[in-house]
């Protein structure tokens, strides 16, 4: 009987196979990471537009509109927060809240209702369009200028006095989010504040 002469692998020849192997691995992964943000970044333009036509949706209740473009100021503002639940407790509550930025909210009485109360139902119907829970930031690294340290905190739709919806994803914690106007819209923020992401993407971010 013929014996078979198998040492396996030499020393060398394992070397040689890691060195390869780690070769590869380089020249795959920085595009590989590039695709995976790339990816998350779609994820988080997708939910954009969900946000967008949620705001879009309550705005057409005619107290709901007149309430978030009566403010003193040029915008209102939505900040709805990533991963809370939209129909636990109070409907929105801790998901939805709505800011003024450089004004105030409206403090007559719209259609009879207090303005108060108008907010909550607003607060409860963009809720409720979003889904049973908001939708979560995916892309978290700091965008646009790489010596940023500012990372995404929460998603803003910002609604003007025309009842235009414009959604962002700001980088100042805690509702601190405003824009600056560039006529009758608002300008695309820098990497400072946050960065349009519907119905258009600024260049910052991409």
């Amino acid at each position: 009987m013929k014996k078979t002469n198998n040492k396996g692998f030499s020393l060398v020849e394992l070397i040689i196979v890691i060195a390869i192997m780690a070769i590869l691995a380089g020249a795959i992964a920085p595009a590989l990471i590039k695709y995976i943000d790339k990816s998350r970044k779609s994820n988080d333009v997708s939910s954009a537009k969900t946000i967008k036509t949620a705001v879009e949706t309550a705005l057409g209740t005619e107290s709901v509109y007149e309430y978030l473009t009566g403010g003193s100021g040029d915008y209102s503002y939505v900040y709805v927060i990533p991963g809370e639940e939209t129909s636990s407790g109070n409907p929105g509550a801790k998901a939805v809240k709505i800011g003024w930025g450089d004004g105030s909210a409206p403090t007559d009485k719209i259609n009879g209702k207090d303005p108060a109360d108008i907010e909550k139902v607003a607060v409860e119907q963009i809720a409720a369009n979003i889904g049973e829970k908001t939708p979560k930031l995916k892309y978290r690294k700091n965008a646009g200028d790489e010596k940023s340290s500012a990372t995404p905190e929460e998603f803003v739709a910002v609604i003007s006095k025309k009842g235009t919806v414009y959604v962002y994803i700001s980088v100042v914690a805690d509702q601190g989010f405003t824009v600056p106007l560039d006529g009758d819209e608002p300008k695309s923020a820098d990497d400072a504040v946050g960065f349009q992401i519907c119905p258009n993407i600024c260049d910052e971010y991409n």
